[in-house]
């Protein structure tokens, strides 16, 4: 009984632990500032109608702001790996904001750990925006001396009650040699359950017009991919299922 006891509260004390971890957003509130919560900083601020009630909605990018969070990576430079979160808020006619989706998975991660991992992030503010009553974010990666990118293209719309992923555009480039180049583009189109992938292949200082690869075939998509669920890794487990 002792033991079964002792195994309960260390249970218990991991809950808790967790509880503490975690933000407590409110569900509801008149001002936006009201959404960020004490220790946390507002990164970037988009407007727009999300589900088509002609009022503009929000969509706010926060990140902590924990010194403990600093450190100095291999060449010495200071970093931020505080956490960053995501928050969608539609606004009503009584012009209270309602919290309807959130992101605590890394979506958009910290400078520290695009370093760390070599991984895509947002560029700027213009990164996030809201067109046609979607979602859409804009994430990339450039390797040194940009000889190498990547960039993903998101686009969620507010269905089901949720924001749905319904569009996905993967590109990668670079230099193949010092006088050859290639890019490689994968479009997703989860509405019609349509892949186009397209191959393109050229000479840096050539005349020669560079050659085309495309191929679109259907794909079996039997998931739904949801705003609030993504990682840092989610298009490229995307692409890794779709993508053969």
């Amino acid at each position: 009984m002792k033991k079964k006891g002792l195994f309960f509260s260390f249970l218990l004390f991991i809950f808790c632990s967790f509880n503490l971890l975690a933000e407590n957003f409110p569900q509801k509130a008149s001002k936006v500032e009201d959404f960020i919560p004490k220790g946390w900083k507002s990164i970037i601020v988009k407007k727009g109608d999300l589900n088509k009630d002609k009022i503009d909605d929000v969509v706010l990018l926060i990140q902590k702001n924990d010194p403990k969070n600093f450190r100095k990576v291999e060449d010495g430079t200071n970093l931020d790996f505080n956490p960053v979160v995501m928050l969608v808020l539609f606004k009503d006619t009584n012009s209270q904001y309602n919290l309807v989706a959130k992101n605590e998975k890394g979506f958009i991660p910290s400078e520290g750990k695009v370093y760390e991992k070599a991984l895509e992030t947002i560029v700027d503010e213009d990164s996030i925006s809201v067109k046609n009553n979607t979602l859409r974010i804009y994430t990339l990666w450039e390797g040194p001396r940009a000889a190498s990118t990547s960039s993903t293209n998101y686009v969620f719309r507010y269905q089901n009650n949720r924001f749905e992923l319904i569009g996905l555009e993967i590109r990668s480039g670079g230099n193949s040699s010092y006088t050859d180049y290639e890019s490689f583009v994968a479009s997703i189109n989860f509405s019609t359950k349509k892949l186009i992938k397209t191959k393109e292949t050229g000479k840096y200082d050539s005349d020669e017009k560079s050659k085309i690869d495309k191929k679109e075939k259907t794909i079996n998509i039997n998931k739904n991919y949801i705003l609030e669920n993504m990682t840092e890794e989610t298009a490229n487990e995307i692409l890794e299922k779709y993508g053969n």
